[in-house]
């Protein structure tokens, strides 16, 4: 890297004030010089910070907090030219962290903020729905409901935990969603009970559902189950450890695009929720750079050159 100070730090502000984190980043410093710290405090902040780094030439962005400040700053960056994004690094400082605990990101703060800082990049791809982009997890139905209704203050009470325990009690009451989903050209009406659009491979601390997603393959993973009686559990179950192209409840399929069209499906995309009723998932190939551990199992290509 050509200089340290085209480093910059953007920061959740809530997690800004941490002993640890603090002491990371002075202990940063003395590695490198120079290095810029930004804090957040509401989300309109870091679309201006993103466009301040851009017109300043900053070399890499290290995005302080959870999935969520991660996929506020991937939607920023996509606002602006390909060849003038800044390469993105994690310091996960999240609840659920998905997509570092998928990259296999160290957790000690010190750690991570130095492989952000000093870490070789890959291109990765990213998914576009409508105006919105996400790096990880597109996550709809009844995993989307788990999210959406899971309340702060129970995320910072169990962790990811909480999203297990929101998703027994919502499970009580869930009512499938009728729509159609069209995967390679091929259109089918159902009653849903979950999809996953996976870029990664996890999502809602820790459920992985599309456990043989790639970063960086050109294509996304998509999880379809039906929905089923009760009784037929088991059955859900097998079909989840084998994930058939087409199964009698539960279907896996690799692909670049997706359309959804019916009522009203809430989606969560790495922290952010939306409603959708007639849309369409894309893959945008080699979008962002991004840093990640040698031989990190979302990865097949290996770093890019210096060049």
């Amino acid at each position: 890297m050509e200089s340290a100070a085209r480093v910059r730090v953007i920061l959740n502000g809530d997690k800004a004030q941490q002993p640890e984190l603090r002491e990371a980043i002075f202990a940063q410093r003395e590695r490198m010089a120079g290095l810029e710290v930004r804090l957040t405090f509401e989300g309109d902040d870091v679309a201006r910070l993103v466009s301040e780094a851009v017109a300043e030439s900053v070399t890499r962005l290290v995005v302080g907090g959870g999935d969520g400040t991660l996929n506020l700053i991937a939607n920023a960056l996509m606002q602006h030219p390909l060849a003038r994004r800044p390469e993105v690094a994690i310091l996960p400082l999240g609840t659920a962290n998905d997509l570092a605990t998928s990259l296999g990101i160290p957790e000690p703060v010190t750690e991570s903020l130095a492989l952000a800082c000093e870490g070789e990049v890959r291109a990765v791809d990213v998914v576009q729905l409508d105006d919105a982009y996400f790096l990880n997890m597109a996550s709809a139905g009844f995993g989307a409901e788990v999210t959406r209704s899971t309340p702060g203050g129970l995320k910072k009470l169990f962790g990811g935990g909480a999203y297990s325990l929101m998703g027994v009690l919502k499970a009580w009451d869930f009512r499938p969603y009728r729509g159609s989903v069209t995967l390679n050209g091929v259109e089918e009406e159902l009653a849903l009970f979950v999809l996953a659009i996976g870029n990664g491979r996890q999502a809602g601390g820790g459920q992985e559902l599309a456990p043989r997603a790639l970063l960086d393959d050109g294509c996304f993973d998509v999880l379809v189950i039906r929905d089923f009686p009760i009784a037929r559990v088991g059955e859900v179950i097998e079909e989840l450890e084998s994930l058939p192209d087409n199964g009698h409840f539960v279907r896996y399929v690799r692909t670049d695009s997706l359309h959804y069209r019916g009522e009203s499906l809430p989606v969560n995309l790495d922290g952010e929720s939306y409603l959708i009723e007639n849309s369409e998932f894309q893959l945008i190939p080699g979008a962002l750079r991004l840093v990640a551990p040698q031989g990190a199992a979302l990865m097949t290509h290996g770093p890019l050159s210096a060049g």
